[in-house]
């Protein structure tokens, strides 16, 4: 290039050049469109004017395939034959959809109905233990509630069905045999009596009536969930949730089983 003379336009404009430029939807172009769409893949050059339509619309077609009329133009006024269409005759008949009988092998009657040998309702063998129907108490009380303590706008509270005592030695005895008394034993005042002396005393009535029996309550004391080595204070060693627990579950027990 000589000094003083003007450089030639560049052949290059936004890019590109005299080369085809890829566009969609034949070519997928090199943006977030083209990752999205996808592109179409056919015949690039197929559209609306490329179908043969006036082979089927043209007169002379109408002419040939549709009859004419040569009474006019009124209803039912076409005359002539209409076309006849050719039947195929080239096509297979309904036995070969069908499969050879003589092929099919020859099946053995079953042993069984279904070919199944099991009782259709299995036998239940009862036990001959089970109580009949006069075995039964009718005479028992029904709807039985646990005693619980109510307070007018405050919490319901739970009549053990076992009070418990809680002292740092067990010095109660009993006032018949005047042993001290192993588990839960029955008190009324300031008198004691062991479950043996208890039931007995119930049954025969030798000194006690059951009627002032009534009014003994079953006790225990507290060596089960307190520990006091002697002392007026006391060590708990079972929680109160588990506690409530088994308070609840031996009240709804001691209803059926005193």
């Amino acid at each position: 290039m000589f000094s003083g003379e003007e450089p030639s336009p560049s052949k290059v404009v936004f890019g590109t050049s005299f080369l085809n430029r890829p566009t969609f939807p034949t070519d997928i172009p090199h943006d977030y469109f083209g990752n999205v769409q996808t592109p179409y893949r056919g015949v690039s050059n197929l559209g609306p004017s490329s179908y043969d339509n006036e082979e089927k619309t043209t007169f002379r077609y109408v002419l040939e395939h549709q009859p004419m009329s040569r009474r006019g133009y009124i209803v039912n006024a076409r005359t002539e034959k209409r076309e006849v269409f050719v039947p195929k005759t080239d096509v297979p008949s309904p036995e070969t959809y069908q499969m050879d009988l003589n092929k099919i092998p020859e099946t053995k009657r079953a042993f069984r109905p279904f070919n199944s040998s099991c009782d259709r309702f299995p036998t239940v063998f009862k036990s001959t233990t089970i109580p009949g129907p006069g075995s039964y108490e009718s005479d028992v009380k029904q709807n039985r509630q646990v005693h619980m303590l109510h307070s007018f706008g405050g919490r319901t509270k739970l009549i053990p069905a076992v009070k418990t005592k809680c002292m740092p030695l067990n010095k109660d005895k009993c006032v018949i045999c005047l042993t001290q008394p192993i588990g839960d034993y029955y008190q009324y005042r300031n008198e004691v009596l062991c479950a043996d002396c208890f039931n007995f005393n119930w049954q025969w009535q030798e000194k006690f009536k059951r009627t002032y029996l009534q009014a003994f309550q079953k006790v225990r004391d507290c060596s089960h969930m307190h520990q006091h080595a002697g002392t007026a204070a006391r060590i708990q060693l079972v929680d109160d949730r588990i506690m409530k627990k088994l308070q609840r579950k031996e009240a709804y027990l001691s209803l059926y089983w005193p």
